[in-house]
């Protein structure tokens, strides 16, 4: 059967922030992130957590007027703590939750379950909170398609560049790398994108750096993410957002390119032919859907992408 792909809102950057601090996350939209994912889990101490869970509904009822994303990332199942997290959080705003230690299929099942109950008893539209896995073992890199299918709500997945030095991943691997960008990691990364993608994701995370200070690293990452298929990072800090962003942004040569191609094809289309010459090579509709690809993202950049010529494109 055909693939389907699994669309949503483009996000270039996505801010983490602690979900005990009320005043961060409030003044977090003005660093430019596209998105924010306020965190219950590794920052939030067991004894913060309640209070935590408050901080973070009232941040979202807060901020659900501004542009921007609003994630929640959830503790892990088994944890004792998923469904409490999920009472609190759930409400008119929130845009999708990120599932910590995520370990089979079955997680995403009865979290997209809960979902669907709490968005119904609480007058939310069903299936609007999108679920985003976090795979931080071996076995859940291994079985990240099938837990990609688990439900239609994953649209974000992946990790282009692979687990993090001393991160839960890597831990489960066994890797002995401590270096930010080791090119160890791609492997895994390449295997974790083709799961993700294979699944309809079109939306891949790439590598995240942890070093605050090295705005350098993060540039290097966020390039080579973008090189093995990512198309967002998340960040720890926000002065990590600005490069993000530009990184995951066209281009201008590349909008104007893809302007051009789009242009050439809708001619070449109107004459009957479905591949034209542009420039020194052959394009036809596989290099349509990308040129509009770019376009897409150059508008969800705020980049003036010009007029571009109207075309139909047939389905994937």
């Amino acid at each position: 059967m055909p693939q389907t792909f699994r669309d949503a809102k483009c996000y270039r950057s996505m801010l983490f922030v602690p979900g005990h601090k009320l005043d961060w996350m409030l003044k977090a939209p003005k660093y430019g992130s596209d998105a924010l994912i306020l965190d219950l889990e590794d920052s939030v101490g067991v004894a913060e957590k309640p209070a935590a869970r408050i901080a973070v509904a009232q941040a979202i009822k807060e901020l659900r007027a501004k542009p921007i994303g609003l994630f929640v990332r959830l503790n892990a199942w088994r944890t004792g703590y998923v469904i409490d997290d999920l009472n609190a959080v759930v409400v008119d705003g929130l845009n999708g939750v990120i599932l910590s230690k995520t370990e089979d299929p079955e997680d995403i099942a009865a979290l997209d379950l809960v979902l669907g109950e709490l968005e119904r008893s609480r007058g939310l539209p069903v299936g609007s909170i999108e679920i985003s896995p976090y795979a931080e073992t071996a076995l859940a890199m291994y079985r990240l398609y099938d837990i990609c299918m688990a439900s239609q709500r994953v649209k974000r997945a992946g990790g282009a560049t692979g687990p993090s030095p001393g991160g839960d991943g890597g831990r489960s691997l066994g890797l002995r790398y401590h270096e930010e960008d080791p090119p160890e990691g791609v492997a895994f990364g390449a295997y974790s994108v083709m799961q993700a993608r294979a699944a309809g994701i079109v939306h891949i995370e790439g590598g995240m750096c942890a070093q605050l200070d090295d705005l350098e690293m993060v540039r290097r990452l966020g390039e080579k993410s973008k090189r093995l298929g990512a198309s967002f990072a998340s960040a720890i800090h926000p002065s990590h957002i600005p490069i993000i962003n530009e990184v995951y942004s066209p281009s201008q040569t590349e909008v104007d390119e893809a302007r051009e191609i789009i242009s050439a094809l809708a001619d070449g289309i109107a004459r009957g032919q479905a591949a034209v010459r542009y420039k020194s090579r052959l394009v036809d509709y596989a290099n349509l859907r990308a040129a509009m690809d770019v376009i897409k993202k150059a508008k969800v950049a705020g980049m003036d992408v010009g007029d571009v010529a109207t075309v139909e494109v047939p389905a994937y």
